[in-house]
Parts: C-alpha cells; sequence; structure tokens
C-alpha cells in the first residue's frame, strides 16, 4: 500500500503527467529527488504505461462501440487472440459470470462494426453477443486523477 504522499504524487501524474517534478514538488512538499525515485519504482509496477486520452472523433473516428461475447470453452483463447490483434480494439477485458470478454472498438463508421463482427464471427462461433455504442463520453479515466480525491480518502 502506498503512503498518503505518494498516492498524492501518483495523483498529480495521473492529473498532468507532463508537469515537471519541480513544481509536483512543490504541490506534494516531496522532494524533487524522493519523487524522481518514487517514479523509476513505479514505472511497470504501479505505473502500467505513460499514455494521453485522445478525441476519436476529430481523428475522424465517430463509432465507438462496447462488445459482450462469449462463446465455447474450447475457443475462449482463439476470440482473445482475434480481438487483441485487431486494430480497432482498443481495450480487452476477460469477465465473469456470463460473458467471456467485454472489449471496446473504434472505428470510422457503423459499417466497419458490421464488417468487424462478421470477420469475427467467420473466425470465432459465438454463443452469445451484446453490442452496445457509445453515444456520449461523460466522464473517462478520472479515479485518482485528481489530489483533491487523496485528501479525501485519508
Amino acid at each position: 500500500m502506498l503512503s498518503k504522499k505518494e498516492m498524492l504524487v501518483i495523483a498529480n501524474l495521473r492529473e498532468n503527467g507532463r508537469e515537471s517534478l519541480t513544481l509536483m514538488s512543490r504541490k506534494t512538499a516531496v522532494p524533487v529527488s524522493t519523487i524522481f525515485e518514487w517514479l523509476k519504482h513505479y514505472q511497470g509496477n504501479v505505473i502500467k504505461r505513460h499514455t494521453c486520452l485522445l478525441d476519436y472523433a476529430k481523428l475522424g473516428f465517430h463509432t465507438r462501440a462496447h462488445f459482450f461475447l462469449r462463446t465455447t470453452r474450447e475457443l475462449r483463447d482463439q476470440l482473445k487472440e482475434e480481438l487483441l490483434k485487431n486494430k480497432s480494439i482498443n481495450s480487452v477485458y476477460k469477465l465473469s459470470h456470463g460473458f467471456d470478454y467485454m472489449c471496446e472498438g473504434i472505428f470510422h463508421e457503423l459499417k466497419e462494426v458490421n464488417d468487424f463482427m462478421d470477420h469475427l464471427e467467420k473466425i470465432v462461433p459465438l454463443q452469445e453477443k451484446q453490442i452496445y455504442f457509445i453515444v456520449d463520453e461523460i466522464k473517462e479515466e478520472d479515479f485518482l486523477s485528481s489530489p483533491e480525491y487523496v485528501k479525501l480518502t485519508g
């Protein structure tokens, strides 16, 4: 378990990953050298990877969908491999109770969703599927993204 100071540094990093360590040090009252060592230690452990959030519609990807998929026990690994190698699939999650996987796909248009599902079902027969189109993004990647969160939990 991380200390409250460490959580504060993580929250600052989630709030703005490009913020200088000097400014983060001022905000958290943790020495720059300590923050540097913590971040080095967290890399590949607590911090899985550094990334940015995108507005997919502004990049021409106007269709996003969540897929809930179930196949036979024998075909689960094959389904997972197909999802992992498809470039339109942004995230894949293994589920319990009912469905095997949930994934998020990002596409230019609706036809690409249909093409994706047609291709997938030719390779891996599905027992059940549900597709939900994302109409509006209301909250995304917000957990522990502000130092205020750490202050409320301590």
